[in-house]
């Protein structure tokens, strides 16, 4: 259940926010050059990227955890997801500094009730909880904790780059690294690899030997189609939930003329790797085996590996997919 932080806890956040500020990080890093902060009692880091060299969002992105991380290099190395299927990889804290017109009633209200005095563009201070099929929102009690923490020592990282001149080569891959040693009880700023473990994806095995047999014996089609599960941009606010949600959708699509097959949406109640894969098992069961199936990234592409390989069915990842990406970007276009 959601609890929302108490003043005091924003107050923590608030002020060494502030402080990072002060050292104009996006003057010395880019959003590449990465940030690991290994918390004591924590078995996997907190990563951050400073962003706004560019001149243009100034902000810090903070992601707990190797597989947030892993989120964020799916769309830094995949330059053609589209937009709007952008948030499916957003599992992270970030920190903003903006504008006045882009805080909502609640962020205005917090910082009103700190006391705080922002002017001027790129100067006020918000921070938003991003994660998969949910709105961005106000970050919680918990979070709010956490994310101090990080900065707190992130703060003093950056002041080792910044104003002692840690020498960190980026360029190579490495990471600026704070880490507490609990035999000396010191904490310590250093360059060292970037460490980050593949992702482990999960590979669901179809256990009912009858419909593997049926699903075999289908005709090959020739035929390619496209499966992904897609995120709406419609903002779905239900009481039961703890934040609002994106609608999700499973999809079916013809490669070749970007006809939709099928279509199923899944409710936050919904097991999506259970969803997917009786799309796929009724899709071979009523047309037959395609001869290639296009998905969007290894996530799918391990949920249907199993099936695939028994029904020598081939695969292909493509970060976009033409009738299911058209889809998406005309129901958004008939919403306007």
């Amino acid at each position: 259940m959601r609890k929302e932080a108490t003043l005091a806890q924003w107050k923590d956040l608030y002020e060494v926010a502030i402080r990072i500020k002060e050292l104009k990080p996006w003057e010395y890093l880019w959003d590449m050059d990465i940030i690991t902060i290994m918390l004591p009692d924590r078995e996997e880091p907190y990563y951050c990227s400073i962003m706004g060299r560019a001149g243009e969002c100034f902000s810090i992105g903070t992601y707990a955890g190797f597989d947030a991380m892993n989120d964020f290099f799916e769309v830094v190395e995949n330059p053609d997801i589209p937009p709007e299927q952008v948030l499916r990889y957003q599992n992270n804290m970030m920190c903003y500094f903006g504008n006045r017109d882009e805080l909502t009633k609640k962020e205005w209200n917090i910082i009103k009730d700190l006391g705080l005095k922002f002017r001027g563009k790129n100067n006020w201070i918000y921070f938003h909880s991003f994660k998969t099929g949910y709105v961005p929102y106000l970050l919680d009690a918990k979070q709010v904790v956490a994310l101090t923490e990080v900065f707190r020592q992130l703060y003093m990282a950056l002041r080792a780059y910044i104003e002692r001149g840690l020498q960190v080569d980026f360029e190579k891959g490495n990471t600026l690294l704070r880490k507490y040693d609990k035999t000396k009880e010191l904490w310590y700023s250093y360059e060292s690899q970037l460490l980050l473990p593949p992702r482990q994806y999960l590979v669901p095995v179809l256990q009912d030997d009858l419909l593997m047999a049926r699903l075999k014996k289908q005709k090959k089609t020739g035929e390619q189609i496209e499966i992904d599960i897609v995120y709406l941009n419609v903002v779905i606010n239900d009481k039961k939930l703890e934040r609002p949600v994106y609608p999700k959708m499973c999809i079916v699509a013809d490669c070749n003329n970007g006809m939709l097959i099928d279509h199923e949406m899944i409710s936050p109640e919904d097991d999506e790797v259970e969803v997917i894969l009786n799309t796929i098992i009724n899709y071979i069961l009523q047309v037959g085996k395609p001869e290639i199936i296009h998905v969007r990234d290894e996530y799918v592409e391990a949920l249907l590996s199993d099936i695939c390989k028994r029904t020598n069915i081939k695969t292909k990842m493509e970060s976009s997919l033409r009738g299911i990406d058209t889809f998406v970007r005309n129901f958004e276009h008939r919403r306007v």
